[in-house]
């Protein structure tokens, strides 16, 4: 039986991809992509998905109704649940045919958590054994740790403050000016040495894996807290707010942790322009140049000077 929940949206619309790879990622699901054609529709059954989504855009826009007929054979025939997003009031004709086929109509845009609970109460199944897989994972880690403490005894040696342990290249990345060691679990900052707690390295590290996506709050907190279901957003807060207080120069203006309203954060790496400042009477030689003097009449006169 398999652990992984396999997602395959039917449509191009790249903001909800976006979304469901960052709720993936945080629930350990697969999720797959075809374009809204014939072509890519009747393939899709080698994809193997547990769910098909897809919106009322593309069926209003890009599936012919030989399209949706064959979606709804392969839905039946292989008892795939299908998601459709948008309201079924807004589409008139033969495609309201898809009500009496497609188990669940969600919000457009999408609503992560509507479709979480969906799949909860869908996959039940599925939460069950994921959850037994983290739980074997975090053993092996443990124990991975354990082992590493007793072999190295009294050979640990104080690390330089002001670089990097040679360790393999597994072992650390680079995003921007921050270098990330996860062996010894620690952050720096243009070469000095960022003093973290083991939340807020777990935190910095989860935004530092992809700079270019935007790590929505629930996904973080399924990251920091996988087993407590009474985290809250409440305690992200707390978490970024103190992560910021050790990285920011200016809390009221981050400059490496943004805040994307109605998404999440992003960690900011983009290198900020030189700003080459031209002096314009140095850059020419032999210049003249002339400013205004007074003397103790207060009469100007003007003075040259080379």
């Amino acid at each position: 039986m398999t652990t992984v929940l396999r997602i395959l949206l039917i449509s191009d619309d790249q903001y909800c991809l976006g979304l469901l790879k960052g709720y993936c990622h945080a629930r350990n699901y697969e999720i797959s992509q075809i374009a809204a054609n014939t072509e890519s529709i009747s393939k899709m059954i080698d994809m193997q998905p547990d769910i098909i989504i897809l919106t009322l855009h593309s069926i209003q826009n890009q599936l012919k109704t030989s399209d949706l007929e064959l979606i709804r054979e392969l839905s039946v025939k292989h008892v795939i649940p299908v998601c459709c997003l948008g309201k079924i009031n807004n589409v008139s004709g033969l495609d309201r045919k898809i009500e009496s086929w497609v188990d669940v109509f969600l919000d457009d845009p999408l609503d992560i958590s509507q479709l979480d609970n969906f799949l909860r109460s869908r996959f039940s199944r599925h939460d069950h054994l994921i959850q037994e897989k983290r739980s074997s994972a975090r053993r092996v880690n443990n124990d991975r740790r354990r082992s590493f403490h007793q072999n190295s005894g009294s050979h640990n040696k104080q690390l330089d403050e002001n670089r990097l342990p040679q360790n393999n290249n597994d072992d650390y990345f680079v995003a921007g000016p921050f270098q990330i060691d996860q062996r010894a679990k620690r952050v720096l900052l243009n070469g000095k040495s960022v003093d973290l707690t083991r939340k807020e390295f777990e935190l910095f590290e989860l935004l530092a894996t992809d700079v270019d996506r935007v790590f929505m709050a629930e996904e973080i907190i399924q990251h920091l807290w996988p087993v407590n279901y009474r985290a809250t957003k409440s305690d992200l807060y707390q978490y970024m707010h103190l992560l910021r207080k050790k990285i920011e120069d200016d809390l009221n203006n981050p400059q490496w942790i943004l805040t994307i309203k109605g998404f999440g954060y992003r960690l900011n790496v983009a290198t900020p322009p030189k700003v080459r400042v031209i002096e314009k009477f140095n850059s020419v030689p032999n210049i003249v140049k002339k400013r205004p003097k007074f003397n103790t009449f207060g009469v100007s006169f003007s003075s040259q000077e080379k």
